[in-house]
């Protein structure tokens, strides 16, 4: 078995029941097998269509939605939206990198995206593991082209509406957290506080910030320096997260001059 195989079997992960939607049979047919290969998944219920798909959600056992959408699917009035409103973990199954329409899958706030193009069992287990434990998996070449989508966003909003919000000193406490990659569990030990205040300190944060998800956040706080310091990393050097690639990435200071290459989140 290879190391980083063996080293993810390590992981203690719950099991998850994932609900699979995709129109191509064969595409639907190859993730299924896929994903009754990994211990992570417990049952995997597959529909062609979205709307069946989103009416098998409404079970509580359910943990993921994997769509690969297409047509009117991502559209603000889709039953995939509303779905993710009520905090539904979505994983969207993108053909490939090239065709993506940044502006449609950046208005599913909260989704995680992965490429189906040579996609590899070891890295959809990688992804859903990442997912299990509360982060939003985001390949980096989307991250970076998400983040200048997100800063020409907030560019003209700025010019419109230049006052800074007013954020508590616990919201930017939390937003510094957000800024780190943090999910919420992380943010939550942090803050000395449950999961369910941190989800209502985030939701209070998008709302002043007027930002959709927290890649726009996160942007905005780093250009406008609007989050509490972080507290320095152990021997003053910086924290590092691994990516599902494997190798280490920096996490940004609520000051840096970056944005990490690879957001994770627990919204």
């Amino acid at each position: 078995m290879p190391p980083h195989r063996a080293a993810l079997d390590a992981v203690a992960t719950p099991s998850l029941n994932i609900v699979l939607s995709i129109r191509d049979d064969l595409q639907r047919y190859g993730l299924e097998g896929m994903l009754r290969s990994l211990r992570e998944v417990a049952d995997c219920h597959p529909f062609a269509d979205l709307t069946s798909a989103v009416d098998a959600v409404r079970a509580p056992a359910t943990d993921l939605l994997i769509v690969a959408p297409g047509g009117t699917d991502l559209d603000p009035d889709s039953v995939l939206h509303r779905v993710a409103a009520y905090g539904v973990r979505v994983l969207l199954l993108l053909p490939d990198l090239d065709s993506v329409d940044l502006n449609r899958v950046a208005s599913l706030s909260g989704a995680s995206l992965l490429c189906s193009e040579g996609l590899q069992v070891e890295t959809l287990q990688q992804v859903l593991v990442a997912m299990g434990e509360g982060e939003v998996h985001i390949p980096a070449a989307l991250t970076r082209a998400l983040l200048q989508l997100a800063g020409r966003g907030l560019g003209d909003r700025q010019a419109a509406a230049p006052a800074p919000p007013r954020l508590t000193p616990r919201e930017r406490e939390a937003l510094g957290h957000l800024v780190e990659g943090l999910s919420n569990k992380q943010i939550a030990r942090r803050l000395h506080i449950s999961e369910h205040g941190v989800k209502r300190l985030v939701a209070s944060i998008l709302a002043k910030l007027n930002c959709p998800n927290r890649t726009l956040a996160t942007v905005r706080a780093l250009r406008e320096g609007l989050c509490a310091p972080v507290a320095a990393h152990p021997a003053g050097r910086p924290a590092q997260r691994s990516s599902p690639g494997g190798d280490v990435r920096p996490v940004p200071s609520a000051t840096g001059q970056a944005v990490a290459s690879s957001l994770t989140n627990g919204w």
